[in-house]
């Protein structure tokens, strides 16, 4: 395999991921020591995963919280030193949520109607809480040095169901809030990016607007798109594509949308190493994840990235972090290699 980067334009991001080494809700030595060492020069941007915005709920229990702790300030000096510029993803899911264990969950009609039951009882002054959250958090991440800012509304998760106006009537206001994030952080010299699925993984929704969605977010005023799919409590094979139909389906529809809006710059996801860099509009930038997790060092040594064993995928496991195959035969506290690509 080639080097990942052709092109002085095209940027790679190390996208978000919670790999659960938190304690007491915040990032430990671990995480520091994770994201440290999968940064580089060749690396435009590690975004942080999963950050839970102040007075909001994770994901599952060891889902990190944004706090005014100095330990964030510490992960993203700890990035910016390697010399890729510190990211953070904001996100926030709401009380009693409960991600499905199985990679095929509950019929997507009854995720849908839940959903649009969900963002009705909380009326437009609790939906006002949470925007304002994602407000204070990114001004907080501004304060701790990062330079990115993205925030969550894929995957299910609470944003994205406010920001879809299939399933939130008011899904305009949420869009103008967030119109606004990005141009206060723009005029701050910050980076900001939105993450959305593409779809939902339910047919018969997926099938009704679309586009108009897809269409609506990519008009926002956002630096990046983070084209992602699927809804965790409906198909996360959507999410983390290990089958190729899914793959080259996840990759037309993302170039789908980057054809139809050539001034703005998307991130491909899924497997995105494994696309031919010169098949890649120059508006579509890379956005790599599973690679990285098995090998720091992966931009200079694409040969040997992610090999399917799905040990990443911990909370679906039944384990209480990340952990990689590939670790079982090298320490994770591996010496960065030296230009030469020679191990340590």
């Amino acid at each position: 395999m080639s080097d990942i980067v052709t092109s002085s334009d095209r940027r790679t991001f190390f996208l978000g991921v919670n790999t659960g080494y938190v304690t007491a809700d915040l990032p430990d030595d671990r995480f520091v020591e994770f994201y440290e060492s999968r940064a580089s020069p060749q690396l435009h941007c590690a975004i942080v995963g999963n950050v839970v915005v102040p007075g909001g709920f994770g994901s599952n229990a060891a889902t990190p919280t944004l706090t005014d702790n100095v330990i964030w300030e510490q992960v993203a000096k700890a990035i910016a030193a390697q010399g890729s510029v510190p990211g953070i993803q904001l996100a926030t899911a709401w009380e009693g949520y409960e991600g499905s264990r199985k990679f095929v969950g509950l019929a997507g009609d009854q995720v849908i109607n839940t959903a649009r039951a969900l963002v009705h009882t909380m009326g437009r002054g609790g939906i006002g809480d949470i925007l304002d959250a994602f407000d204070s958090a990114a001004e907080m991440a501004r304060n701790h040095g990062y330079g990115h800012v993205q925030v969550h509304a894929a995957h299910g998760y609470f944003l994205s169901l406010l920001v879809d106006a299939r399933i939130y009537a008011e899904a305009e206001h949420v869009l103008d809030r967030l119109a606004a994030m990005a141009t206060r952080l723009a005029a701050d010299g910050c980076e900001s990016s939105i993450r959305i699925s593409l779809k939902t993984g339910d047919t018969e929704f997926d099938a009704d607007g679309r586009e108009e969605f897809q269409d609506r977010i990519a008009a926002l005023p956002f630096d990046f798109f983070d084209l992602s799919s699927g809804f965790y409590n409906i198909d996360k094979r959507l999410i983390y594509p290990s089958l190729s139909h899914i793959r080259s389906d996840r990759l037309a529809e993302s170039l789908s949308v980057a054809a139809r809006h050539p001034a703005k710059a998307f991130i491909l996801s899924g497997r995105a190493a494994h696309v031919a860099p010169d098949a890649l509009p120059l508006n579509v930038h890379i956005g790599l994840c599973r690679d990285l997790i098995a090998n720091p060092n992966f931009l200079t040594d694409p040969a040997h990235g992610c090999c399917g064993k799905n040990k990443c995928h911990y909370f679906s496991r039944g384990a209480e972090h990340l952990t990689c195959a590939l670790w079982e035969r090298e320490p994770m506290h591996l010496v960065r290699r030296e230009a030469s690509g020679d191990r340590a």
